[in-house]
């Protein structure tokens, strides 16, 4: 419990307060008030079920928020594949995107279902899509990730073809990722000692099925501040 103290002191106690103090303002002002006079007392302040704050920081804790809960949608389906000639399904994918402001596709899924990839195929993709992963899967299994800065920046100068088996030996590939089930507590710790904002979600078969974000954990978080309202 004493390593989690920090953590929530780091994370997510001034980003609460800062972040909700700018936006929301007088909304938030009479339970930061609260807040302050309870801990100040010796007391405590319990914020939706997740957060405990004050008793001298011996309590704090987040509880079994389930990660699902949490979760960023990353691909439907295979639309986030780059396949051999599908620069007009890149398009059709961009119209369907823009008749739905609220879908996202963030994640790039490179699989050896295909073993040459066309290198423009593959910058326009990300460049166009503004995608921020890559997810290297081999025999429909999970072997890997990577920022989609560092895949485009080790991609070919050339406007040629690259292969699957190049590809998956990229410089940076991360095999780091947690299971459905694990905790937020658990999988901002461990974002915290990986130094990432990012964690890929993987089954115990072995099969990738989102990203767990920082932010999006940290907003659950805010979001619970604003509807909870000591009486």
């Amino acid at each position: 419990m004493k390593d989690w103290i920090p953590l929530i002191n780091k994370l997510v106690w001034p980003i609460i307060l800062g972040l909700l103090l700018l936006i929301f303002h007088s909304e938030v002002g009479e339970l930061y008030t609260v807040t302050v006079e309870r801990i100040k007392a010796g007391g405590s302040i319990e914020i939706g079920g997740f957060l405990k704050l004050g008793e001298q920081a011996t309590n704090t804790e987040i509880k079994d928020l389930s990660v699902n809960d949490l979760s960023i949608e990353g691909l439907d389906g295979s639309e986030g594949v780059v396949r051999k000639g599908s620069r007009s399904a890149l398009l059709k994918l961009q119209e369907e995107l823009a008749k739905s402001p609220t879908r996202t596709i963030n994640t790039l899924l490179i699989t050896d279902e295909i073993l040459n990839y066309s290198v423009p195929l593959l910058k326009e993709y990300v460049s166009t899509l503004g995608l921020r992963y890559v997810v290297f899967q081999q025999r429909n299994k999970f072997i890997g990730w990577m920022n989609s800065g560092p895949f485009v920046a080790q991609l070919p100068a050339d406007e040629g073809s690259v292969r699957f088996r190049e590809l998956k030996n990229m410089t940076g590939i991360s095999k780091h990722s947690v299971k459905p089930g694990t905790s937020a507590k658990e999988v901002l710790e461990t974002m915290q000692e990986l130094h990432l904002d990012s964690l890929p979600v993987v089954d115990e078969n072995g099969k990738w099925q989102f990203f767990a974000n920082r932010g999006e954990i940290l907003a659950r978080l805010m979001t619970s501040v604003i509807l909870s309202k000591e009486e």
